[in-house]
């Protein structure tokens, strides 16, 4: 279970506020780091909504981090709003940043040039506001 500390570093969380995101002890989550104990489903399950990646992943059973429903198609469109949302909030300040400015980029070079190109294969009225 030593993916359990990397994905708690990874997010900077200590044992402790990662115990009490958890309600169990930091004892408890040193043992599941260290395979002397293993989490409950229902803890897994929980550790997987906070590490926003699969159990597979957090177990070792599986080297992709993200649960299928999670891995976006190739339609933008169809990929949740709220799973964007949640994508921009996972970012750290300085990339946010970066989106932030790039998202920008896009709307001034949108303004300069309304038209879509044909082969964008979309028409204007088919894109819903965010």
């Amino acid at each position: 279970m030593n993916r359990i500390a990397e994905l708690r570093k990874e997010k900077n969380m200590s044992q402790i506020s990662l115990g009490m995101k958890l309600n169990v002890s930091q004892k408890m989550i040193s043992a599941y780091e260290n395979g002397k104990n293993e989490p409950s489903i229902d803890l897994l399950i929980r550790m997987a909504d906070i590490f926003h990646v699969s159990i597979d992943y957090i177990v070792g059973y599986s080297e992709n981090r993200y649960p299928q429903h999670q891995v976006p198609d190739s339609s933008f469109y169809s990929f949740p709003k709220k799973d964007i949302n949640r994508l921009f909030r996972d970012l750290s300040d300085r990339n946010k940043w970066i989106a932030q400015g790039v998202l920008l980029g896009l709307l001034a070079s949108q303004r300069e040039d309304p038209e879509p190109d044909e082969e964008d294969g979309y028409e204007p009225s088919e894109i819903s506001e965010p």
